[in-house]
This record gives structure tokens, sequence and C-alpha cells, in this order.
């Protein structure tokens, strides 16, 4: 599949070669969305880039200087080895032109971008708080059995509840019991902090109905493993401050704002443009 842009033609080479680029991205957002994957989908999407790709190379010609050769020979000293060697020396100055003009095309638009007032990101602080909240967390200690071939399950669950009742009973201190954990040497007894949303619905549950101090059942992780918790700190939802994110804020609404105003332009200049596949 073949395009042609403005007179200038893509040619069905580059398509595949953009459907090759995009399909691990494009199958796993379909994926993480619940839907299939689509060969025609995945064409149009294809399409669509070397589309607008072609569209800023043009108007980036059109509209911006021609850069000197001090700033050429930079960027293609910096460069070339991403063009491959069997683009002729040329071709990769070409290459190299085109892309300056394009990054001073895409400078300008950012350019004419305001950054967003006190008042605009107070209300976007206010109408979206929970992007500002650090989730319920917990920090844990852990005992874990790795289900290796020829290990019995069961066993390792009996094991484990063993230790969990000597410790209950006070005739084994946890720091001890975490001794034997088959990953001591590597954690020593301490795991990575839990936060909602990181486990399957009944495992998080599990753990987040324990408090402070309370030994989890023994649970199974996908990664074939058998664990028993400890909770050592428990921590609630907690709203970021708005002056501790206002900086952060401020950077994500430009370059929004710069990418909608990017979009804009490309939409712009496809309703202008002749487009035929």
């Amino acid at each position: 599949m073949a395009l042609t842009v403005n007179g200038s033609e893509i040619s069905a080479e580059e398509v595949e070669q953009e459907i090759a680029r995009l399909k691990p991205d494009y199958d796993r957002y379909v994926s993480e969305n619940g839907g299939e994957p689509e060969e025609e989908q995945l064409k149009e999407w294809a399409a669509e880039n070397l589309v607008e790709k072609e569209l800023l190379k043009q108007e980036a010609q059109r509209s911006q200087a021609e850069p000197d050769d001090k700033k050429v020979n930079g960027w293609l000293e910096e460069n070339s080895a991403a063009f491959g060697e069997e683009i002729s020396d040329e071709k990769k100055r070409l290459r190299c032109i085109e892309d300056i003009k394009i990054r001073a095309l895409v400078k300008s638009v950012r350019k004419s971008v305001k950054r967003p007032s006190v008042e605009e990101m107070q209300a976007e602080y206010d109408g979206n708080m929970e992007r500002f909240t650090v989730p319920e967390t917990l920090k844990v200690s852990h005992i874990c059995r790795v289900l290796n071939p020829g290990v019995e399950k069961s066993q390792v669950y009996i094991d484990l509840l063993d230790l969990k009742k000597r410790v209950e009973n006070f005739e084994l201190h946890w720091v001890e019991a975490c001794q034997s954990s088959d990953t001591y040497r590597e954690d020593f007894g301490m795991f990575e902090t839990v936060m909602r949303g990181m486990f399957p619905g009944d495992i998080e549950e599990k753990l987040f109905s324990l408090e402070r101090g309370d030994l989890s059942d023994v649970i199974e992780l996908d990664s074939g493993t058998l664990h028993l918790f400890k909770i050592l700190v428990k921590r609630e939802p907690e709203l970021i401050p708005f002056e501790d994110v206002s900086e952060e804020l401020s950077t994500i609404m430009f370059n929004e704002a710069a990418e909608n105003s990017l979009n804009e332009l490309l939409d712009d200049l496809k309703a202008k443009a002749e487009i035929s596949k």
C-alpha cells in the first residue's frame, strides 16, 4: 500500500516497515484495553503516522530557514550512524537538514504555547485530586518459599503455617523466622512496598485487610512462590499538597498544551493536503 501526500510518494516498503515498527506497541496497547488486534487498524495507524511525518517535513521545508553548515555537520556527526551505511553521504546530509527543520518547526509550536497560570493549575489540581493522591501502601517483611520442581506445594504450605504458628505463639521471633526464607540472602526478609493495584484482587484484599504487626495467611504469587507476610507499616491514602506538585503540574499542562497545538497544526495541514492511498 503506497501513499501520496501532496505529490510526494511514500512507498509500500516504507509502510510495511512502519507497520513492523508499530506492531509490538500496537498489540500491547490493544491487549491492555481489552480489545483484539486488527490488521486493518494497524495499517491505518502506520499510514497515519507516515502521512503526518511527511506533512511536518513539507511544512518545515516551507516555513523554516536553511540551517548553516556548522549545525548540519554537527547533527550529521551525532546521528549519521542511525542512518545506516547503505545511505549515501549526500542523502544523509539531506536527512539531517530535514530533521533540523522539523525540530525547529516543533520548537516554534512549543514557543507559541503559554505556561499555565497558577489559577489554571489550581483548577486542574482541584478537579483531579485522585492524580495527586499517594495510594494506600504497605511496607512488609516476608518469608518466601520457591516452588522448585519436585517440591510438594502442600508440604511447603504446612511448613509455612507451622512457622506462622510458632511466631504467633512467641516460640520464634519473626526476624529469626525470616532467616529461613529462600530469598533472605537477596532481600534480608524485606519485600518491595505494596501498593493498591499491584496484586490480583483477592491477594490485595487479604493483605490490605491486615493491620500493623499482623501476619498473613500463606499467599501464592504468580512467580511460583509461597509467602508469609508481616505488615510493618500501613499508610493510608495521602493527598500531595498543591505546593509540592505545582512545578510538575506546570510541566505536564504545558506539554499537553504543546501537543494539542501540534495536533491542531497537523489537522490543519491534513485538511488542506491532497492525500491518496
